[in-house]
């Protein structure tokens, strides 16, 4: 973060009281975006032990754009009451989308329904967040960095094509792990939500000694220009 972006967190909220966020955005060459994360797996792209394959979904998710040091999730730490942990598990999406709504730095979140192209208008020195549940999984998820990913490169100008490389698959260390694809307490099998052993972890990146595709083979995250 450079002294200008410092200097914007600290002013931020005397700014807000007394501009409309629109003009604030006009003032710092805000751009607006088209995102658009989907999946792009294959129906057979999960091979079970038994030799057979399944299909890899990934669920509705939450975006969110953030300034100053907001994150979405911090790694390292106990996923929380924040809302990671159903939306991990569950592929809920709605709690972390409403925690965000709440937390400081964040300045605008919501859903996205995978394949469907949705409309931000960010400006320099705010952030792209994400998350996903990996459906086939007791609390993957794909995101990117907790603190997000630039839209614009260090002369401001828009940052835009498949930005897939800054999407990971992450373990919320929320729910003990199963084999991804047939594990009784997954969300495609479990009776009811929240089902399965509580695992008391951290937040990871995924490593739990079971194979998952490579992250481009089941989600695409691709920017463009409004």
């Amino acid at each position: 973060m450079n002294k200008v972006q410092i200097l914007s967190c600290i002013l931020a909220p005397l700014i807000a009281a007394s501009l409309s966020l629109n003009s604030v955005r006009a003032g710092n060459k805000a751009q607006a975006f088209i995102v658009t994360i989907k999946s792009v797996a294959t129906n057979d792209i999960l091979k079970l032990a038994d030799g057979t394959t399944v299909r890899a979904p990934i669920a509705p998710g939450v975006y969110a754009i953030l300034s100053c040091d907001a994150q979405v999730f911090q790694e390292s730490k106990p996923a929380g009451e924040a809302g990671l942990e159903s939306l991990a598990e569950d592929g809920n999406a709605e709690p972390l989308k409403m925690s965000l709504a709440k937390m400081k730095g964040v300045i605008g979140t919501g859903q996205f329904v995978p394949g469907q192209p949705f409309e931000l208008t960010i400006k320099p020195g705010d952030r792209l967040a994400f998350a996903t549940m990996f459906v086939q999984s007791n609390d993957k998820f794909y995101a990117t960095d907790p603190k997000g990913i630039d839209l614009f490169s260090s002369t401001s100008s828009p940052i835009t094509g498949n930005l897939t490389r800054f999407v990971k698959l992450w373990d919320a260390g929320t729910e003990k792990d199963e084999a991804p694809g047939s594990g009784p307490n997954q969300a495609l099998r479990q009776p009811k939500p929240n089902t399965g052993a509580s695992e008391n972890g951290v937040v990871t990146g995924a490593s739990d000694g079971f194979a998952y595709p490579n992250v481009d083979a089941v989600i695409q995250l691709t920017v463009s220009l409004r």
